[in-house]
């Protein structure tokens, strides 16, 4: 698993998009998931997409770094390229992907009434119940952005997604207000070799093979005595 900052270019136009993960692979392919699906939240980066293919673009890793110094690293490319008109980050600020979108006082009355509205409720397996009222007040009891704390009401279980939930002895979590979310403990699908009780998977699997062999035999000796 490497951290670092990415960077995702289009062969036809030279226009590029900076970002930063702590898992550089998944993040990649949940880049070409919402691009396929029509719903990435970088709208110049989808018309790009739609435009000339998720074959023209390029994604690659441009500086491996630490975990904790993602954000500081993306930042310093953003403040050298982000005034590029080829340059397709939205954002100025990357621990702040908001800050600089100006918008409507209607609409930021919408927005803070939305917020307002919304309580969330975390249940911890020592039956401690702890609610907040914003998506801040969430990202600073786990010690997370945001952002990453409203994708966790968007994946509807607790997986290993919310690996940091897991940790923190978080059992159900549930948002009221505008949207009832209900966030329920994930069930891990058994793999066969461990309903089997096999001690390894390997082993599991040549077992499998050597009965399916064994079946095999005994049904083709049956087809050629029939035969005679």
């Amino acid at each position: 698993m490497k951290s670092g900052v990415y960077k995702i270019t289009c062969k036809e136009n030279q226009h590029y998009y900076y970002g930063s993960s702590v898992d550089i692979q998944a993040r990649m392919k949940s880049h070409k998931r919402n691009l396929r699906n029509g719903n990435h939240r970088n709208k110049r980066l989808q018309r790009v997409h739609d435009k000339h293919g998720i074959g023209s673009l390029v994604f690659e890793l441009v500086e491996e770094c630490p975990r904790d110094l993602t954000i500081e690293v993306e930042q310093r490319y953003l403040n050298e390229f982000y005034l590029d008109e080829k340059c397709m980050n939205f954002c100025r600020s990357a621990s702040a992907p908001m800050l600089g979108i100006n918008f409507c006082k209607d609409h930021a009355r919408k927005i803070a009434e939305s917020q307002m509205r919304n309580l969330y409720l975390f249940h911890f397996n020592n039956g401690i119940t702890e609610q907040f009222r914003s998506l801040s007040e969430i990202g600073k009891r786990f010690s997370v952005r945001p952002n990453i704390a409203s994708r966790w009401f968007k994946r509807r279980n607790l997986g290993r997604s919310h690996g940091t939930l897991r940790m923190a002895g978080v059992v159900l979590a549930r948002k009221t207000g505008d949207e009832e979310i209900v966030l329920l403990p994930f069930t891990y699908k058994e793999e066969p070799w461990i309903l089997a009780g096999a001690t390894s998977k390997t082993d599991y699997y040549r077992k499998t093979k050597k009965n399916l062999q064994t079946i095999s035999v005994a049904a083709n000796g049956s087809a050629e005595e029939a035969n005679q």
